[in-house]
């Protein structure tokens, strides 16, 4: 046991027996103490202290006993658990308002997100845990959040921001003459240089970090040293010393159920048996690895095992199963380590920089005042200039359309009832033959290729009269959807709308897009039903883009407290937070010599302002979208700038 363990532990048996929130207390900062190097005790303690801190409904006792509950789980890799354990913690902490609680939860959720190999997330908790940190003076809490952070631009490939980040932890640790600390930050180092290739650096960090973790009997700590050593003795070629260290470290992750680690150590031996040119000792390890690491969902060892067993079959001569697990490989690497998310996390530490400069020139900005109100009415004036420019396009858009309909509906009206007077005359006169022949010269109908000719013409007529319904129909939209004929302002059914705007997309949606109607009983609203005609055709064209092959688009109304609300979501490829933050601003995308404007969106938003309405949209990649449109229902309303 360590010293401040021990001395806890001399604490808290100098309190008297029974419940109290002194125990409480006194046991959490001995779980704390422990849980590093010692687990299974930590997690004793903690459900004990759970217990007791129910029993008094102590708050603060319950979400710090869950916090250590929760980070136990993420050391022996039950990352399912821990993030659930911990996002109850987190829910205590926020209603207690502790920040060096809350500093404690977001920075162990950012573990469980590195082990997951989700980078953007896990580094996005780590600022966040870093800033709340350093507001209580957490200094061995930030050193091991900068350890972490380490650790995620490690994974990122960023290795010279991974070797800062450890560097400052080690510093830290060696401040606190922490052992344990100072033993993480050197294996961290070691294990940045081993990706750099620099194996005789990496094998110099390593040994001390194993040597520190050995005079604390810190077993994780030592099995993570001994890992990193075989790995660097692999790469120099001594098989034998990498094997002998590979196999110790394999014994202790063993013993203590850590799961994630265990798949780490068995693909490294199963690399190792490869390049020993003994294949099938190397399949037996890298499956049971693989079968591990889907079991606890830890992405980055998937891809890796999945790497190691292409190159496995492909000496084992199955060229084909050597083609499936790369293509498994490369798929799960794309998706946990895209150049998406890498530029989302150097956005968030561009971000945090920011914020740290924004915080150390508080006085200077004080300064500026005046200067920042003029900037931000400068800001307002510029948004209200684009929403008029895109008002302006989009009504003469209208316009011109409103013009080019009634021209091509009278144009079609014309030879559309010549048609159908043609083929209601055809099918009489068939039908008149058909009399006749049946009548006075029944021999005829004797004749197969007469009668064939007769029902040929018949069907011809039906297909015919479905073609011009089908016609008709579309103009009956396409009048509906441009109200050629009604008011500016009028009563309009906003389920009839949509059905409408539906009826023109179809030939879009066909064979490719599933429509889905959830229309509810609402009533009618005042509004300029062509504008939100155009809104709701901007908004289903989306939905139709946004899938690629084989989708559902679900178009739902229902009724709400003062308006009517409208949804509109498909099961497309979704957006990422940035996309989502710029959607209804204005945008022109050159394509080739062409140039496309982007304002259907940013004019749907204006027109549902205008209105009185709100619109919103969810999304996230692969997760498909959402919008929501409000509309208010009261037949007093007249929306503003109407008359």
């Amino acid at each position: 046991m360590n010293p401040e363990a021990t001395e806890l532990e001399t604490q808290l048996d100098a309190l008297p027996d029974g419940d109290s929130p002194e125990r409480v207390d006194a046991r959490i900062k001995l779980a704390r103490a422990v849980i590093i190097e010692d687990p299974p005790r930590a997690r004793a303690l903690s459900r004990e202290t759970l217990a007791m801190a129910r029993r008094l409904a102590y708050p603060r006792g319950i979400g710090f006993s869950l916090y250590h509950l929760g980070f136990v789980d993420y050391l022996q890799s039950d990352h399912e658990q821990a993030l659930a354990t911990l996002l109850q913690s987190e829910q205590i902490m926020k209603t207690l308002e502790d920040p060096e609680g809350r500093g404690l939860v977001v920075g162990a959720k950012a573990g469980v997100y590195l082990s997951l190999g989700d980078y953007e997330e896990a580094l996005a908790s780590s600022f966040a845990a870093l800033k709340l940190t350093r507001q209580v003076g957490d200094t061995m809490n930030e050193a091991w959040l900068l350890h972490g952070i380490g650790g995620g631009y490690h994974e990122l490939g960023d290795y010279p921001r991974a070797l800062q980040y450890h560097r400052e932890a080690l510093e830290l640790f060696e401040e606190l003459s922490f052992d344990v600390g100072r033993a993480r930050s050197l294996n961290g180092l070691g294990t940045v240089h081993q990706s750099q290739g620099e194996f005789d650096k990496a094998l110099e960090y390593d040994r001390r970090s194993l040597d520190l973790f050995r005079r604390v009997g810190n077993d994780l700590g030592e099995s993570r040293a001994l890992h990193d050593i075989a790995v660097s003795l692999h790469e120099l070629r001594d098989f034998a010393g990498a094997r002998r260290h590979h196999l110790e470290a394999l014994a202790i992750r063993e013993k203590y159920g850590n799961k994630q680690a265990v798949s780490t150590s068995l693909i490294s031996l199963g690399r190792l048996y490869l390049a020993e040119g003994k294949p099938d000792r190397a399949l037996a390890q890298v499956q049971r690895a693989l079968a591990i690491a889907e079991e606890i969902k830890a992405k980055p060892r998937i891809f890796q095992a999945h790497r190691v067993l292409s190159d496995i079959r492909a000496a084992l001569d199955d060229p084909a199963a050597a083609l499936e697990h790369y293509k498994s490989y490369q798929e799960l690497k794309e998706e946990v380590a895209g150049d998406q998310a890498s530029a989302r996390v150097k956005n968030l530490q561009v971000g945090f920089e920011i914020e740290k400069a924004e915080r150390e020139a508080e006085i200077s900005r004080l300064k500026n005042v005046e200067l920042k109100e003029k900037n931000d009415q400068l800001k307002a004036l510029l948004s209200e200039l684009k929403e008029a420019q895109v008002q302006v396009i989009q009504s003469e858009k209208m316009a011109a359309l409103g013009s080019l309909v009634a021209g091509l509906l009278h144009e079609l009206n014309t030879p559309l009832g010549a048609i159908n007077g043609i083929n209601d005359t055809s099918t009489r006169c068939v039908a008149r033959i058909r009399n006749i022949v049946g009548a006075d010269h029944p021999e005829a109908l004797a004749d197969r290729k007469f009668v064939q000719a007769l029902e040929i013409l018949e069907r011809d007529q039906v297909v015919t009269l479905d073609a011009i319904t089908r016609i008709s129909q579309i103009i009956s939209s396409l009048r509906g959807f441009t109200r050629l004929d009604g008011a500016a302002v009028e009563k309009a059914d906003l389920n009839r709308c949509l059905e409408e705007t539906l009826t023109l997309l179809e030939h879009e949606f066909k064979d490719r897009v599933t429509v889905v109607r959830e229309f509810a009983d609402i009533p009618a609203v005042v509004t300029d039903i062509r504008e939100l005609n155009q809104v709701f055709m901007t908004l289903l064209q989306n939905a139709g883009e946004a899938i690629s092959k084989q989708g559902t688009v679900t178009v739902r109304t229902l009724m709400g407290a003062e308006g009517v609300h409208i949804e509109i979501a498909d099961s497309g490829e979704g957006m990422d937070a940035d996309t989502l933050e710029h959607i209804f601003e204005p945008t022109f995308l050159s394509k080739g010599k062409r140039v496309k404007s982007g304002l259907g969106l940013p004019a749907a938003h204006s027109i549902v302002k205008k209105i009185g309405g709100d619109i919103q949209v969810e999304s996230r990649p692969r997760q498909g979208t959402v919008f929501r449109v409000w509309v208010p229902a009261r037949d007093s309303h007249r929306p503003r700038g109407l008359n």
